[in-house]
């Protein structure tokens, strides 16, 4: 890990953002006198920590919004990259291919994801000798222990056997099981902190340090987490602790001010084309049921189509007319925004996984009751009992409302490796990668890394 160069730059953007945030417009203890050379004296001071905290929220959200989301949309047949579009790069993604070189997408998503642990640590490790004290000190290293499981269970989702602690030169690889059991206890500190009292952050972008909706939070969390490791019934008692609410939902936030747009909301405003349109597998999944308004909410007519439609950009879903037109393809309205959040972790998310691990844990009332939260909320009617032959049907039906719900927020890859195409995941397009390949800098120059990586061993068929 370039752990020094991970956190030159996000320390410096963070400087530059809590600036804006604060309204602050003195120099910050020195740190802005010479921006290369950061030193650990002012690293380790309020207002430091401050900057790190605000760099750390930035650089997850982009990372988490950005380019993984991409991919993942596109590999889960959410969105694709229609010919005639412009931008090659995308639509190498419809072939499953992902370069590994340095600064390739697979390269910035690997450096992201661990920039944002490393700003995670920058507080666990010094928070306390910045002079973080008492409430404030349980509020910065509750979140940043969240933050933290948040991008490692991530990664070792994406990635397979990664590294956890990233302090040495060389870091250790560990079982993605040993990953997701550490992230369990990261989120219980993170909780016990929280629970040791906190106050009100104002640099802090989601809730202001609000101990509560971060104690919700990181109980969703866990669930996802469980989830990913099959453990349903741990899945289902954490979830039943998670958000209750969509208000309280953890975000990316963006604004309209130049260079703090979302990710997807450059890729639709910005990009030439837009290149990235909506693939017709999944239209199709959110028109299978009359009245379901999150067609309409997520995406929006292009290209003088005469409706919301899919590209079938494979050929292979019996498209006609403007199914076969890659300009006619919706594009993006949830997330398209400029200032459009995007959000970490939800209630959708922590609703649907409740629902799932309630129904493979038996209680099927409470599965049928979760589902039909999101199904009312869509427009769609309500399902009783009757209307599940089996627990598999049931399990069905809550996999195919989360593929709908959780647009684009990369779940759906999760779900489709965690059940394999068997009880009830949408039937993908087999061949799709199992995982990504392990990035070029770390083949190279860690010894540690798992060798024999290549594209073609990761192209696992389902």
């Amino acid at each position: 890990m370039k752990s020094k160069f991970f956190f030159l730059i996000g320390l410096l953007v963070a400087i530059s953002l809590v600036m804006v945030l604060s309204g602050c417009d003195k120099d910050l203890v020195g740190i802005n006198n010479s921006p290369n050379a950061v030193s650990d004296a002012n690293v380790k001071s309020v207002i430091g920590q401050q900057a790190v905290l605000v760099g750390l929220q930035s650089a997850i959200g982009d990372w988490y919004s950005g380019d993984r989301s991409r991919v993942l949309s596109i590999w889960t047949r959410q969105m694709c990259a229609p010919t005639g579009l412009g931008r090659p790069q995308p639509a190498a993604w419809n072939n499953y291919l992902l370069d590994r070189s340095k600064n390739s997408v697979n390269d910035y998503n690997w450096s992201q994801g661990y920039r944002a642990v490393k700003l995670a640590n920058d507080i666990i490790d010094n928070a306390s000798a910045a002079g973080l004290a008492g409430t404030r000190l349980n509020a910065y290293l509750g979140i940043a222990k969240f933050y933290k499981a948040l991008a490692l269970g991530d990664q070792a989702a994406v990635y397979g056997d990664v590294p956890f602690e990233t302090t040495v030169t060389f870091p250790l690889y560990v079982k993605q099981s040993a990953v997701w059991a550490s992230t369990q206890i990261l989120l219980d500190e993170a909780i016990a902190h929280f629970n040791a009292g906190t106050e009100t952050i104002a640099q802090e972008l989601n809730f202001k340090g609000d101990k509560t909706k971060w104690i919700a939070a990181c109980n969703s969390l866990k669930a996802r987490h469980y989830l990913f490791a099959l453990d349903y019934a741990k899945a289902a008692s954490s979830a039943a602790l998670g958000i209750t609410a969509a208000a309280n939902n953890v975000n990316a936030i963006y604004t309209l001010t130049a260079g703090e747009y979302a990710p997807w909301g450059h890729w639709t405003n910005t990009e030439a084309g837009e290149p990235i349109r909506s693939n017709k597998y999944y239209v199709d999944m959110a028109k299978s049921e009359p009245g379901d308004k999150r067609l309409a909410s997520f995406l929006s007519v292009r290209g003088g189509a005469a409706a919301i439609v899919g590209n079938d950009i494979y050929a292979d879903l019996n498209g006609t007319g403007d199914e076969r037109t890659p300009t006619r393809a919706a594009g993006l309205n949830k997330y398209g925004p400029y200032n459009a959040s995007f959000p970490l972790m939800s209630y959708e998310e922590n609703l649907l996984i409740r629902a799932e691990a309630k129904a493979r844990s038996g209680d099927t009332p409470g599965a049928i009751a979760d589902l039909n939260s999101i199904r009312t909320t869509a427009g769609l009617t309500a399902k009783v009992a009757g209307n599940f032959a089996t627990t598999a049907a049931l399990i069905t039906e809550i996999l195919k409302q989360k593929y709908i719900q959780l647009f684009l927020e990369g779940q759906a890859y999760h779900d489709m490796r965690r059940v394999n195409k068997t009880d009830g995941t949408p039937l993908y397009r087999v061949g799709i990668p199992t995982r990504w390949s392990y990035v070029e800098a770390e083949l190279t120059t860690n010894p540690n890394c798992p060798k024999g990586d290549s594209e073609q061993a990761r192209n696992e068929v389902w």
